[in-house]
Order: structure tokens, then C-alpha cells, then sequence
């Protein structure tokens, strides 16, 4: 597939930080006396919106609201991002499909200013046309900003893809009729991704071979 707009996830597609995210995650489980989990179980069950995942671990919010869970956990997250690495070989091919005339977008769920920094901190700010993040730190969806952005632009979905490593990516995709790519080693497990009915690589290599055939 040789699309004429590629809209990349960051967190676990672009960005490789799903162990960071496992480790917060188990600290403040553990600071509040529930049981922790395994790494697979974490591949198994992340999803969105993230409050429903945090309900999955055990939160019941009675006690603390989702709003004050997630503030904590984002603190941590912007306190340790920067140790985390990018995928291997995605400047590569970044730069590629840049040499290429393929527009490139970034869509996260990520807060805006947080993404802007973030994207701009590991250097590949200047691979996208438009770098896409959320209005809050709460983690919804990206299904809307998706459309809105599509519509601005006037994008016809046909000529997109959207390249992701959740189930929630391939479901983004789908609302708005674009073609989507998973890559395992992300924040979800290959037998999830396997699940969704799109293709699903296991790296980035294999990737760009797919989008150059």
C-alpha cells in the first residue's frame, strides 16, 4: 500500500514506552495496597478509554477521582519519559516516506502541550506536517480529533493510513473509513492486534516493505 498521508501514533508506536508506563503504573498500585500486575497482563488488557482500564486494575475512583489518578500518574510519566528510547529504525524510515512526498501527521492522545514538547525533545518534530494531541490528560479517545482533523484538511480517508499499536488505533481508522497498520512491541500484545482484523507487523522493517509493495 502506497498511501499520500501516513498519521502515526507516538506512545508505544513512534515512542517505546510501554515498560514506563507498566512501572508507574505498578508503583501506584502498590502505594495503595492493590495487587500489581505482570507484563502480561498489561499487554493483555490496556485499552481505552483509560479510565475503563484503570476500573480493569482495580480502581473503584471512591475514594480518589480518575481525574486526580491520572494527574498523578502524568507527573510521573513527564518525570521519566526521556529515558525511555524511540523505535528502533523509525527515523529511518520517518525520513524515507518524508524523501517520498508522503505527508506525514502525528495523533496521540496525549495532552497538546505535553506532545509538542515530548516530539520536539527526541527530535523528529520536523517529520510531521501537523502534530495532533488532546485537550486533557484523561486519555478518552482519538476518534474525534481524527475526523475533525480529516474534515479540515479535506482529507479523503481513502488515500490515509493509520499506523498504531492498539486495537484502539484499528478502531480510529475504521470510524472514519482510513486503512490502519498495527506494530507489535507496543503497549498491546500481537494475539490482541491479531484480533482487529488489519495488518499487524513485528517491526518496522516489514512495515515499510508492506507500504512500499
Amino acid at each position: 500500500m502506497k498511501p499520500q498521508i501516513v498519521i502515526w501514533d507516538w506512545n508505544g508506536t513512534i515512542l517505546d514506552d510501554w515498560k514506563l508506563c507498566f512501572a508507574i503504573e505498578n508503583e501506584m498500585l502498590s502505594e495503595r495496597g492493590m495487587p500489581t500486575i505482570t507484563e502480561d497482563w498489561y499487554l493483555s488488557h490496556f485499552s481505552f478509554p483509560i479510565r475503563r482500564y484503570y476500573e480493569k486494575m482495580g480502581y473503584t475512583f471512591e475514594t480518589e477521582s480518575f481525574e486526580y489518578v491520572s494527574k498523578l500518574f502524568m507527573e510521573r510519566y513527564n518525570a521519566r519519559y526521556d529515558s525511555c528510547p524511540l523505535r528502533e529504525g523509525i527515523t529511518d524510515i520517518l525520513g524515507k516516506l518524508q524523501t517520498q512526498g508522503i505527508q506525514q501527521t502525528l495523533l496521540s492522545v496525549t495532552q497538546q502541550d505535553d506532545l509538542v514538547r515530548q516530539v520536539k525533545q527526541f527530535g523528529v518534530d520536523a517529520f510531521f506536517s501537523e502534530i495532533l494531541g488532546q485537550e486533557d490528560i484523561l486519555g478518552f479517545s482519538k476518534v474525534e480529533r481524527a475526523k475533525a482533523y480529516l474534515k479540515e484538511k479535506g482529507i479523503a480517508p481513502r488515500t490515509a493510513l493509520f499506523i498504531g499499536d492498539t486495537d484502539h488505533d484499528a478502531e480510529t481508522a475504521q470510524s472514519f473509513g482510513c486503512a490502519c497498520a498495527l506494530l507489535v512491541g507496543g503497549h498491546q500484545s500481537k494475539d490482541v492486534l491479531l484480533r482487529c482484523g488489519v495488518p499487524v507487523f513485528d517491526s518496522l522493517k516489514d512495515l515499510y516493505k508492506w507500504m512500499q509493495s
